[in-house]
């Protein structure tokens, strides 16, 4: 028969070898899934930077078309403030002489009731 000191360091040497068989085995599918996760980040990364490029575009676009029709919206404005500064001129010239026309009726009233007053107390006969 054969020495059990020999056979167990037969099965330890045997257990060990498989162990490392295991080892390397592990180590190459770490280092396939490491390299694979770096490819998928490269990916994820030229995919995020190509959407951000575009919603960065798009977001351009809008407040130029913004930006644009604000400043005709207030050109527009600055047309409808003007001709209404010119119609408020007008009526202003207007009102005015009416509140002239207004005195002068007023006062030839004043005058005419004055007049029939003061004729009819001192030259009533």
């Amino acid at each position: 028969m054969s020495d059990p000191n020999q056979e167990l360091k037969d099965l330890i040497l045997a257990l060990d070898k498989k162990l490392d068989g295991f080892d390397r085995k592990f180590e190459t599918q770490i280092t396939e899934l490491k390299n694979e996760v770096r490819l998928v980040r490269i990916e994820l990364e030229a995919k995020i930077d190509l959407s951000r490029s575009e919603l960065e575009a798009k977001i351009d676009l809008s407040r130029s078309e913004l930006e644009a029709k604000i400043d005709l919206s207030r050109s527009e404005l600055e047309v409808k403030i003007a001709e209404l500064s010119g119609k408020m001129d007008g009526y202003s010239k207007r009102l005015d002489q009416q509140e002239f026309v207004s005195r002068g009726a007023i006062l030839a009233l004043v005058v005419g009731v004055a007049s029939g007053f003061i004729k009819y107390l001192f030259f009533t006969s």
